[in-house]
């Protein structure tokens, strides 16, 4: 495993800017399960995910655990990542205003191939966008994104909203999922906690990290409320690292 640097204030600084999404990589990658199965996917020699691999992490390539959410591309799987958006190909006949455009040739793409077809990962408008395509359209084929009615509907036609907006060069500043400073701040102490945890370091020895040593010391510790807030912390990584991260792609941020 990695050595997070827990005490240092500098190694989270990157999260300032993480999404929900980013969030749950960053909890995962802290799993050693994870990084037992990244290396045995990785012995394989084939980027194509394992449909074991797929269906336990939710990836549908393996994402290095040694990298942050900054630092890879990572592509969720469409049953892991509720705003992953499905394009087919529409016959001309049935579109009025067709749009058409080349995955390959758009600026910040990233496309690869696994065995259920294209999966693109978009950077525009300030945001990133997910795509999964059954067949690579060619440059004149006319695009259309399905939508299913059903529990991630609201979710998944937002993202569609995103998606237009930036193929268009608009704006759409009040519904942009932006987590708030606060929401960072609080997924930034759940995974410095856990790093504490995994190193070894005690309650009271995290609570100071955390929280500094002058509020720990201000009474006993055994009754102190900084030990509850931190248990509960280390607690909620643990849950995330263990599989509670999912719930962050689908936008659920938890009580903590």
């Amino acid at each position: 495993m990695l050595d997070f640097r827990f005490g240092s204030d500098e190694a989270y600084a990157r999260l300032k800017l993480a999404e929900l999404h980013d969030f749950a990589w960053e909890t995962l990658r802290r799993n050693r399960d994870y990084w037992t199965d990244f290396r045995s996917q990785r012995a394989r020699r084939s980027p194509v995910m394992s449909g074991q691999f797929r269906q336990r992490w939710g990836f549908l390539f393996a994402a290095d655990p040694q990298k942050s959410f900054d630092r890879q591309t990572i592509f969720w799987a469409p049953e892991a990542l509720p705003t992953v958006l499905t394009v087919g190909i529409a016959s001309p006949k049935s579109v009025l205003r067709p749009y058409h455009f080349d995955l390959r040739k758009l600026a910040g793409a990233d496309l690869r191939q696994a065995a259920d077809g294209w999966h693109a990962v978009l950077r525009l408008g300030g945001m990133t966008h997910r795509l999964w395509l059954r067949e690579l359209p060619t440059k004149r084929s006319s695009l259309m994104l399905e939508l299913p009615l059903g529990a991630d509907f609201d979710m998944q036609s937002r993202a569609a909203d995103w998606l237009w907006s930036a193929l268009n060069k608009q704006t759409l500043v009040r519904s942009r999922p932006t987590l708030s400073q606060q929401s960072r701040q609080r997924f930034t102490l759940v995974i410095r906690a856990l790093d504490g945890h995994l190193e070894g370091n005690n309650y009271r020895a995290i609570a100071q990290v955390l929280f500094g040593t002058a509020r720990v010391a201000e009474r006993n510790w055994k009754t102190h409320d900084l030990r509850r807030r931190t248990i509960r912390l280390v607690q909620a990584g643990l849950s995330l690292m263990r599989g509670g991260y999912r719930t962050l792609l689908r936008g659920k941020r938890g009580p903590w």
